[in-house]
């Protein structure tokens, strides 16, 4: 396994005015490394007793991966609870050696805005794991393409960039593969990117805690928009850098980067982004729809509220393909936009009610695993509050839209600071033609 380290995106500038101190324990933790490969041989004596516990820890960790694992890729369907249960309980040991990993309060807790967009802290990404839907359709995804590669190829090199401490979409699977037999490390090749020293260090201690080591071809501390394969072909891209309404993380960015790495039969994960634009009252959208609730998810949303929309249509789609043939409008040398889809408000909106925007967000994994709208946090849809169709708000702030039945909305997708998608008035076809 190598260990590749990049300083470019280290000193960015931080929030709360830590910027020296944050900098001290990131070449701390840099240095760390450095030694490790410098003296790869190095031995640390133990008593047997901490052997023994750590080998009763390793047996512990593995089993609950394989618990999991088994339960996400069960053919019997879908057992929310067992899958609750079994994916919390490999968090809990997980979260044990992250926590058990000395990695410096200012690294576990430093979060800020790159050029790509909002760096999570890695204190707030260990929590995918929790996030059951979602690890549950890309565990299922990935396996369903990394077994379509390894019947045509000899090995498949999967990258899986922005994967934070845990690389909780694609680790897991690893680890399982090593303990059934399934896959060996001469058919896989792993390799871990993030910008996050704390990240780093997380992910270097889980790989040794899970005994994954063989399967690891790179883990790079680096910004993975610099990430350059050489000669080396991908065959699989593992990416999840996105919050609600495809909004302030950089997952666009690194899309459109590793789409153009990737071999001409590999597959990017998720396959489809599918973004799109709808109206209803908010009130009953996000309060009314969910009181009493036990469950959240697609499959429990209510037909009544969800016959209350206004479908406006689709606005934006990422694939592999469309990544790489979109229309861009450059405002200066830091603003560029990408053009995205126009909708119209029809004249038969009733105006009675305020109608909040809504940014829907359905994701195809891989195949036939999807994450529908309000199965993950992910997917849960955004509301654009400034938009104001038929009303004017009580409080004006900049920014605000007014808009009219009939009126349509063009969509661009902001890439600067907060990515996310911005509603612009546009001509309608329907009154204005």
């Amino acid at each position: 396994m190598q260990t590749r380290n990049s300083t470019s995106a280290v000193y960015e500038v931080e929030q709360d005015g830590r910027e020296a101190l944050d900098s001290v324990m990131q070449v701390g933790v840099l240095n760390e490394l450095l030694r490790a490969q410098l003296n790869p041989t190095a031995v640390t004596k133990i008593n047997k007793s901490t052997e023994q516990d750590s080998s009763n820890e390793t047996a512990s960790l593995l089993s609950s991966v394989v618990d999991a694992v088994e339960e996400v890729l069960s053919p019997e369907g879908l057992n929310r609870t067992q899958l609750h249960q079994k994916l919390s309980q490999l968090y809990y040991q997980q979260k044990a050696i992250y926590d058990q990993a000395n990695i410096p309060a200012q690294l576990r807790k430093r979060q800020y805005i790159s050029h790509c967009g909002l760096i999570m802290s890695p204190d707030n990404c260990i929590t995918t794991q929790l996030d059951d839907l979602r690890v549950r359709s890309f565990l299922r995804g990935i396996d369903l393409a990394i077994g379509d590669l390894s019947r045509r190829q000899a090995s498949v090199h999967i990258v899986y960039p922005a994967c934070g401490p845990f690389a909780p979409l694609l680790m897991p699977l690893i680890a399982y593969y090593k303990s059934v037999g399934k896959l060996l490390s001469t058919q896989l090749e792993i390799t871990l990117v993030d910008v996050q020293p704390g990240a780093v260090q997380s992910l270097q201690a889980l790989i040794d805690a899970m005994g994954i080591q063989d399967y690891i071809y790179q883990v790079n501390c680096m910004d993975a928009l610099e990430y350059d394969p050489g000669d080396k072909k991908i065959d699989l891209v593992v990416l999840e850098a996105m919050q609600h309404g495809f909004s302030r993380e950089g997952h666009f960015k690194l899309a459109r980067h590793f789409a153009t790495m990737l071999e001409p039969d590999g597959y990017l994960i998720p396959q489809q982004i599918k973004l799109s634009a709808a109206l209803n009252i908010a009130q009953r959208e996000y309060v009314d729809q969910w009181k009493g609730a036990q469950t959240v998810s697609e499959k429990h949303m209510s037909a009544q509220i969800y016959s209350e929309r206004t479908i406006l249509g689709e606005i934006f789609r990422v694939t592999k393909e469309s990544l790489l043939n979109l229309k861009e409008h450059v405002l200066d040398e830091n603003t560029t936009l990408i053009e995205c889809g126009k909708v119209d408000i029809p004249l038969s909106l009733n105006s009675d009610d305020e109608q909040t925007l809504l940014i829907l967000t359905q994701i195809q994994v891989f195949a036939e695993e999807f994450i529908g709208e309000y199965d993950s946090g992910i997917t849960h849809p955004l509301p654009d509050q400034q938009v104001c169709i038929n009303f004017k708000p009580r409080d004006e702030r900049p920014g605000d839209l007014l808009l009219e039945s009939g009126d349509a909305i063009r969509f661009y997708y902001r890439q600067n600071g907060l990515p996310g998608f911005m509603a612009t008035w546009a001509q309608g076809a329907i009154n204005n033609g």
